[in-house]
């Protein structure tokens, strides 16, 4: 986790904007953080649409909306983990540049992905 104040109470922000600034940022790497900012925002507004979406149907099939909503969610705190600690090792200088961008590469594509498999069922 990093140890500055979240960004508008956001650890991925938080973590993106010190990749940003940080001494330890390349220009591929602050890239790849500008993606990921742009798509934290499409995950936020995802959650939001599913927070405001009025759901009807049986008990056995709001359970499972509520459970699927919540893998979701577990999901992309995964992604929030996995930044952190590839941010820690980073830091910490057990990776190269190369190993570093390769690394938050695949953890921006995972966001950049994430909105789109929101299981939003027909309830």
């Amino acid at each position: 986790m990093t140890d500055g104040p979240f960004v508008r109470n956001s650890r991925l922000l938080g973590l993106f904007t010190e990749i940003v600034q940080g001494p330890e940022g390349t220009r591929r790497a602050v890239e790849a953080a500008g993606r990921a900012i742009a798509a934290e925002a499409r995950c936020t507004l995802a959650i939001l649409a599913d927070k405001l979406t009025i759901r009807s149907g049986s008990a056995d099939e709001l359970l499972q909306s509520a459970l699927a909503s919540a893998d979701r969610l577990m999901e992309l705190g995964a992604i929030e983990d996995d930044l952190s600690e590839l941010w820690s090792r980073r830091r910490e200088g057990d990776l190269g540049d190369d190993a570093f961008e390769a690394s938050l590469q695949q953890i921006v594509m995972r966001l950049e992905a994430w909105p789109q498999s929101w299981s939003r069922g027909p309830y």
